[in-house]
């Protein structure tokens, strides 16, 4: 009994590392009666890493699209999957959508301006979040900022940076018992292992960090935490029903899939549910 004690005490906390989940324990009212709803119970949730929506798929069409919204993907190529195994994330990349089938973006390129149908293209999965309350003077200001950044280079020293980063930061992820805890045990991990760049200075930008930067620069930041400290599983966390790692200044809405993939492709094949 005490060797099972034991084995169970040290396997618990090595799956949440190893799994990548973020925990949040939390006292949640119960609404069974009047008298429930006055005692508490704890209630454990998981960072959410399908990039469904909590209650079903939603498949899209650029109609449905504002300027502003995020346009998370993911890729069979071998780069796309290192992203996603080191983040335990379904997404490797982010770009922010412009209007008028425009969509701006940092990829090894450096940043660039490209049609909606090509990011579809060089895509498997491809979904949109909104951030809420965005003014069409602040979409406009994204897309100013995503001009001027235009043909700047791709920022690889910070990606090199943030490699081991990943990795570390899931330590954080052991203590579920406090959003402040680990809130403040990524930041600690970022301030030691990653650079700081003055906004000011900035000519190279990855895929999340310049998207970040853009809605900065538009008055409206998605969170207060440096652009650079941020990856696109960071950003897809900030939605409605999540677990965020960074504390997000609005939650982002899911909107729907412009492209589902593969996976949710073949579970519907299979007869699952998406």
């Amino acid at each position: 009994m005490k060797m099972h004690r034991a084995l169970h005490r040290l396997l618990v906390p090595s799956l949440f590392l190893f799994s990548g989940c973020t925990l949040d324990v939390s006292r949640q009212e119960s609404a069974a009666n009047a008298v429930e709803a006055q005692s508490k119970k704890w209630a454990i949730k998981l960072q959410r890493q399908s990039s469904l929506s909590e209650k079903k798929l939603l498949e899209i069409t650029e109609k449905e699209l504002k300027a502003g919204d995020l346009l998370f993907s993911s890729s069979i190529g071998i780069t796309s999957l290192g992203i996603r195994l080191l983040s335990t994330s379904s997404v490797s990349h982010v770009a922010v959508y412009l209007g008028n089938h425009d969509v701006a973006e940092a990829t090894g390129n450096g940043v660039q301006i490209i049609s909606l149908e090509d990011a579809m293209q060089h895509s498997d999965k491809l979904f949109a979040l909104r951030v809420p309350n965005l003014t069409p003077e602040q979409a406009a200001t994204i897309r100013v900022f995503a001009e001027q950044a235009q043909h700047s280079r791709y920022n690889y020293r910070g990606i090199i940076e943030f490699v081991p980063f990943m990795v570390t930061k899931q330590l954080c992820s052991l203590n579920p018992f406090s959003e402040t805890f680990r809130q403040q045990c990524v930041s600690g991990f970022a301030t030691a292992q990653l650079s700081r760049t003055s906004e000011d200075e900035k000519k190279a930008w990855f895929c999340s960090e310049f998207v970040s930067d853009a809605f900065l620069k538009a008055g409206h930041p998605l969170t207060m935490a440096e652009s650079g400290w941020i990856s696109p599983a960071d950003l897809m966390h900030m939605r409605e029903g999540d677990i965020s790692t960074y504390k997000p200044e609005t939650e982002l809405r899911y909107i729907g899939h412009l492209k589902p993939g593969i996976y949710i492709k073949t579970r519907r094949f299979v007869g699952l549910r998406p």
